[in-house]
């Protein structure tokens, strides 16, 4: 089973996708692991990587795209990609790669949310900075108003979990990938997941969208 996931920062992604991993048994893949790892390891991919990302230029989508395909070469048990591609190119520059080798995407799960829930969850997050212990005063408080559980100290928010800030991102998110959502709905790829609820009820949404795949994982 190979298999992409969109959504909003907030929707959960993340999550999901590691328990779909567990659930059908696939490997959970982020670029930015693969890209790092790269470097770090003097890849030939690496050492081109770098000179780029030395200049302080954005690492080109083919470049990362082979990154990636070499990766999914050495797993014999299909992929989640989570958070990639974040836009048109990148989505055609990884299908162009999976077809030179034989191979299509299974699926695109859309995991939908309210804007507004986003803002809601992401902006009630909080981390202790004596121990950067982190909390949601929605999902997970701490017991006592606004302090760390574990040492007493004021948590703190993010500048990035501001509400403003957060519908910034919102926006940004909206106009690069609703071309990816509109690339995969032509090819018929995308399943709908809505992502508001609990952890449990999103999970099992994302596995009854894909009913028809379990004897591929």
């Amino acid at each position: 089973m190979r298999l992409v996931l969109l959504g909003p920062p907030g929707a959960g992604k993340g999550t999901q996708a590691a328990r779909l991993a567990v659930r059908f048994r696939l490997d959970h893949i982020s670029t930015g692991d693969i890209l790092r790892q790269n470097v770090a390891d003097g890849t030939d991919l690496g050492r081109e990587a770098r000179t780029f990302m030395d200049r302080g230029d954005l690492v080109p989508d083919d470049l990362v795209v082979a990154m990636l395909v070499e990766r999914l070469e050495s797993t014999s048990s299909g992929f989640i990609l989570d958070g990639f591609p974040r836009t048109v190119a990148q989505a055609e520059a990884l299908e162009r790669a999976l077809s030179d080798r034989g191979l299509d995407l299974d699926a695109v799960l859309s995991f939908d949310i309210d804007p507004e829930a986003v803002v809601a969850r992401l902006s009630a997050r909080r981390t202790c900075p004596a121990c950067q212990r982190a909390y949601n005063l929605l999902t997970a408080p701490p017991r006592q108003d606004e302090s760390c559980d574990d040492d007493g100290t004021q948590l703190v928010q993010r500048d990035d979990d501001r509400p403003e800030v957060i519908r910034r991102r919102l926006r940004v998110f909206e106009e690069q990938t609703t071309p990816v959502h509109a690339f995969y709905q032509d090819r018929g790829l995308i399943r709908p997941v809505d992502a508001e609820g609990t952890e449990e009820e999103v999970f099992e949404r994302a596995v009854s969208a894909l009913p028809d795949l379990e004897d591929t994982a």
